[in-house]
């Protein structure tokens, strides 16, 4: 076998769609939830074996299936793939599923981590963004995990929102941090991709999110948090590693539908529609919808791109300097990157972070 890979398999069931969703989830075909575990499981098949070091199961809502669903979901990766020792197996998780028992037969199963979309501590926010649970329910759940043994808890956040002012924003971190979760993940509202509330064109203010952002930077670093991607944040040895997979552009497995994965030289991408996923899966046909073979300057662009989001900054090998080099260079004097004392590596700092979209726009342009 070759190098350990990471497995991402998606689940694209929930109770409600959130109003900032822009993935592919379906509240209303939960019925279809033993028909898709069953494709899954005929999917994996069709990838050779694999010894995975990493494993994400995401959504839509991973945590609406039952004990037993999960149960199978784990046996059937174990079948198909060779887990090994000490491999990072994250789930995300809604607040409203948080109880003891449903947690504790998760953690049976291996499942060593969980991601908790919190979003906002008041519930007026959760309200308007069409969460499911309030405040309470997610201290409740957060409690129940650590009970279950869960040593190892990311919590997303979300600032920018419809009507959320710096209190606000200020009284989550504080209220966030006082839990003290191993990881954070704290992203802009981004109306750019089509969701509910792209569609009331109410644009977040850039100046009240950059001021959210230099609040969290300040806050997290004071508890001893390593801010180690654009919006990533972990104590010491809690980095997700499966994501740091991603962002370095190392291959992964995507199993599910709307799943992408990536070879190191081709991405594919499987169908977004439910039927469509099953139908292909059914007649023994891998369900990818798109695939492309990148160039070398879309790969190293790529590469370039998504290391750049983290705080160690993306390598400059000859590749680089040959397509990008007069991009870095723009960036460098514009005061928002460094190069290492090698040259080596190039990195943005928090200001470049800020004006990131523009950054990466200029080179995949």
């Amino acid at each position: 076998m070759n190098k350990a890979r990471g497995l991402y398999i998606h689940i694209p069931f929930c109770r409600m769609k959130c109003r900032f969703c822009h993935f592919a989830t379906f509240p209303g075909l939960r019925e279809k939830i033993p028909d898709y575990l069953s494709a899954l499981e005929k999917e994996m098949r069709f990838h050779e074996p694999s010894r995975l070091n990493t494993v994400f199961l995401g959504g839509g809502t991973p945590s609406i299936l039952s004990p037993r669903q999960i149960l199978r979901l784990m046996g059937s990766i174990h079948r198909h793939f060779t887990v090994e020792k000490g491999a990072e197996i994250s789930m995300e998780w809604n607040p409203e599923d948080g109880n003891l028992p449903k947690l504790k037969a998760t953690r049976e199963t291996g499942v060593n981590r969980v991601s908790f979309g919190l979003q906002a501590v008041q519930d007026s926010h959760l309200r308007s963004l069409g969460r499911l649970h309030d405040f309470k329910k997610f201290t409740e759940a957060f409690g129940n995990a650590r009970r279950a043994g869960f040593g190892n808890i990311n919590i997303d956040l979300m600032f920018g929102l419809p009507g959320q002012t710096l209190a606000d924003w200020t009284e989550t971190l504080d209220k966030v941090l006082a839990l003290s979760p191993e990881h954070l993940s704290a992203y802009a509202l981004d109306l750019d991709e089509p969701s509910a509330l792209s569609f009331q064109k109410t644009a977040p203010d850039d100046e009240l999110q950059a001021d959210m952002y230099e609040i969290l930077n300040a806050k997290l670093a004071g508890e001893g948090y390593i801010h180690y991607e654009i919006s990533n944040f972990a104590k010491p040895g809690h980095e997700c590693r499966h994501n740091l997979k991603y962002w370095r552009n190392e291959p992964c497995l995507g199993i599910g539908l709307s799943a992408a994965g990536y070879d190191g030289a081709t991405r594919a991408k499987n169908h977004g529609r439910m039927e469509a996923y099953l139908t292909q899966v059914g007649q023994k046909k891998q369900p990818v919808m798109e695939k492309s073979t990148l160039s070398e300057r879309d790969r190293i662009g790529e590469g370039l791109m998504l290391g750049l989001r983290l705080k160690e900054g993306a390598y400059v090998t000859p590749e680089t300097s040959k397509f990008f080099g007069d991009i870095l260079e723009k960036y460098r004097d514009l005061g928002l990157l460094s190069f290492s004392a090698d040259s080596s590596r190039a990195a943005l700092n928090l200001n470049g972070w800020m004006v990131s979209n523009r950054i990466f726009l200029d080179i995949l342009n």
